[in-house]
C-alpha cells in the first residue's frame, strides 16, 4: 500500500473511531469528573464501574498489540516524560480543580458540544487559546523557565526518575491493581453492570484501534523521502490514541493557520471531528439535542477561569484525563498513573470548593 493510501485510511479510520467513541461516550454519560464526583459525593461507584471496564478493555488490547509487535510503546510521548514528574504533578492538579469549575473536562466537553451546549463551545475556544500560548505562547515561556529550565525542578524530577528495574515493575503491579479493582466492583450485586459492560467494551475498543492505527498502520520503518523511520499524520511525531488537549490546540491552529504548509489535518483532529459527531448522532436519535448557554454570571466566570486552568494543565501535563486516564494507563505508563491521581486531587479540590461556596 503506497503512503497516500496509508494516509488516506489513518484519516478516515480516526474519524469513524472517533464517531464510535463520541456516540458510546454520550449515550453512557462517560465523565472522569462525574467519576470522582459520584464517589466523592454520593458514594455511587456506578460510572466508577464504566471507566474500570473501559480501562481494563483498552489495557488488555494494548497489552496484546505490545506482545505481538504491533505497538512499540516506548516511542509514546507517555514513556518520553520521565523527567517531567514535577510538571505532570503541578499540570493535572491544575487540570483536575479546571475540569470542575467547568463542570467536565475537554473529553464531556466536546460531547456537549455534540448535544448542542453551546457554553461547552466557549469553554473548548477558550481552552485551546489558552494551551496554544502554554504550549508555545507567552505562557510557553513561562512554562519552561518554572517547571523545566530550572535546577530547583530537575534535582526534584531526578529525585521521583526510578531505575529501569523498578519502572518495569510498575505496569505489572498497575494491572494487578485494576483487575483487583474490577473485580470487587463487579461483585456489588447493588451495581447494574450489564449496560456499562458494553459501552465500556466499545470505548476500550476504540482506543486499542486507534493505537494500532497509529503505531502500526500508519508506522513507516523507511520513509522513501527521508529514509527514516515515521509516524504518519500525527502531531507528535509519535504513536498516538485517544487525547483531546493537543488535538484541540492543533484544529484550532489548523482553521486559522490553514494556508500555513506545516498545518495538516492529523489523526488525532479526524478522531475529536468524529467525537462531535458520533455525540451529535446519539443526542439527536435520543431527543437530547438542544441548544444552552451559560445560566449565571457567576457560571460564567468559573467557566472562564476553569478553561485557563485545564487549558495550561493540559499541555504543562501532557495530556488530559481522557490521554493520561485512558490512553496512557493502557500502556502502563508511570507518570500517567502519577497524572491521573494528580488530576483526582485537584477535582477533589474543586469539589470542596464548590461545596463551601454552596454552604
Amino acid at each position: 500500500m503506497d503512503i497516500a493510501s496509508v494516509k488516506l485510511a489513518i484519516l478516515f479510520s480516526g474519524l469513524l473511531l472517533g464517531i464510535v467513541f463520541g456516540f458510546a461516550c454520550q449515550r453512557s454519560r462517560f465523565c472522569f469528573l462525574g467519576v470522582i464526583s459520584d464517589i466523592y459525593v454520593y458514594g455511587n461507584p456506578g460510572r466508577l464501574t464504566l471507566y474500570l471496564l473501559t480501562l481494563i478493555t483498552a489495557v488488555l488490547g494494548s497489552q496484546i498489540l505490545i506482545w505481538y509487535g504491533f505497538l512499540n510503546p516506548i516511542d509514546s510521548v507517555y514513556f518520553n516524560i520521565k523527567n517531567q514528574t514535577v510538571s505532570c504533578i503541578f499540570g493535572g492538579v491544575l487540570f483536575g480543580i479546571g475540569m470542575t469549575l467547568c463542570s467536565g473536562c475537554t473529553t464531556s466537553n466536546l460531547i456537549k458540544v455534540g448535544e448542542g451546549n453551546i457554553k461547552s463551545l466557549l469553554i473548548l475556544i477558550l481552552t485551546g487559546i489558552v494551551a496554544i500560548s502554554t504550549m508555545r505562547g507567552s505562557l510557553g515561556v513561562a512554562r519552561v523557565h518554572i517547571l523545566e529550565d530550572n535546577f530547583i525542578i530537575r534535582k526534584v524530577n531526578g529525585f521521583f526518575e526510578l531505575n529501569d528495574s523498578l519502572v518495569s515493575l510498575v505496569g505489572p503491579a498497575f494491572f494487578l491493581v485494576l483487575i483487583i479493582a474490577t473485580f470487587y466492583i463487579l461483585s456489588k450485586k447493588s451495581i447494574d453492570c450489564k449496560g456499562n459492560s458494553i459501552w465500556g467494551f466499545i470505548m476500550g475498543l476504540c482506543i486499542v484501534g486507534a493505537w494500532f492505527m497509529s503505531g502500526n498502520i500508519g508506522f513507516i520503518a523507511e520513509h522513501p523521502e527521508t529514509l527514516e523511520s515515521k509516524y504518519l499524520l500525527t502531531n507528535s511525531g509519535r504513536p498516538e490514541s485517544f487525547s483531546f488537549i493537543g488535538p484541540l490546540v492543533h484544529s484550532l491552529e489548523f482553521f486559522l493557520y490553514q494556508s500555513d504548509s506545516s498545518k495538516f489535518i492529523s489523526f488525532g483532529i479526524t478522531i475529536l471531528l468524529g467525537l462531535l459527531f458520533g455525540s451529535f448522532l446519539s443526542s439527536f436519535f435520543q431527543g437530547r439535542f438542544k441548544i444552552e448557554f451559560f445560566t449565571t454570571k457567576s457560571d460564567f466566570f468559573y467557566c472562564a477561569i476553569g478553561s485557563s486552568f485545564m487549558g495550561i494543565g493540559g499541555v504543562t501535563a501532557f495530556g488530559c484525563t481522557l490521554g493520561h486516564g485512558l490512553t496512557g494507563l493502557s500502556i502502563g505508563a508511570l507518570n500517567s498513573i502519577i497524572t491521573v491521581v494528580s488530576i483526582i486531587f485537584g477535582a477533589t479540590l474543586g469539589i470542596r470548593h464548590l461545596e463551601n461556596k454552596v454552604a
